[in-house]
């Protein structure tokens, strides 16, 4: 089997969200980590670069504990907040 780019790791990534085949912690990780660490962004257009830089971002934050959302309001991100921010991408890419 081919090994995906980081690219088209992106894309593998939001559509095991989309089915829901990944939990949100793994998803966050994953697409933090292969956005920030392995793609070359030249080889994404400005519209990808824009979407998968705030999505790498909010995951890069992301948090499910509610201490954390009440102890440090506005540093982490929630469940929805990552999940509109993959549903803007899919709109805009037609993932």
């Amino acid at each position: 089997m081919k090994e995906h780019t980081p690219k088209e790791r992106l894309y593998w990534l939001l559509q095991l969200f989309g089915s829901r085949q990944i939990d949100m912690d793994n998803f966050c990780n994953e697409f933090h980590v292969t956005f920030d660490h392995d793609t070359d962004y030249d080889e994404l257009t400005s519209e990808e670069n824009k979407l998968f830089e705030d999505l790498a971002r909010s995951a890069a934050r992301f948090s499910g504990s509610i201490e954390d959302h009440m102890n440090h309001p506005r540093v982490y991100t929630t469940e929805d907040e990552i999940s509109d921010k993959v549903s803007d991408i899919v709109k805009a890419l037609n993932i």
